[in-house]
């Protein structure tokens, strides 16, 4: 054997299966990456609808407590305060919130009636408004929260 010899290859063969790897790579390189955009997306879409239902709640859950203060007003017999000016309050410490639920309530009629003449006419309801904002946790750049549901029911107290 003479070392000088080399060793020769069909002329055929001239790396095809190199160009047709890489192209194949390639392609398994965008299926990839499209692949990881969905899955951000669908994790922003995901934490965006956790923020929007904490909201809901909070706000459900101010509005239940607005509902609470009328009912104690009625039974306290203090419903009258409601006549000089709408109350306003939250719902302290909620968890899981960047802002306190807030709620108010608005006297909109008193239920009064007598079925003696002349008798004096007592309360014995009324009609109030009750509205509530509730707030998710995530802020915005100038820390406002990014998600917030405003929530009103028109609520009867009565004997």
């Amino acid at each position: 054997m003479n070392p000088t010899s080399h060793i020769s290859l069909p002329k055929s063969e001239r790396g095809a299966v190199l160009i047709v790897a890489l192209i194949m790579l390639l392609l398994l390189t965008i299926i990839g990456l499209s692949s990881m955009r969905g899955t951000a997306l669908q994790e922003n879409m995901a934490s965006n609808m956790r923020d929007s239902n904490l909201s809901l709640q909070a706000s459900e859950a101010a509005l239940r407590k607005g509902e609470e203060a009328v009912t104690k007003k009625f039974l306290d017999g203090t419903l009258n305060t409601l006549e000089t000016a709408d109350v306003t309050a939250t719902y302290s410490n909620f968890p899981g919130t960047s802002k306190d639920p807030e709620y108010k309530i608005t006297l909109l009629a008193k239920i009064r009636t007598s079925t003696e003449a002349g008798a004096p006419i007592d309360d014995e309801g009324a009609m109030v408004r009750v509205e509530s904002d509730g707030y998710g946790l995530n802020v915005n750049d100038s820390s406002a929260p990014t998600s917030q549901t405003q929530l009103r029911s028109t609520f009867l107290v009565e004997q």
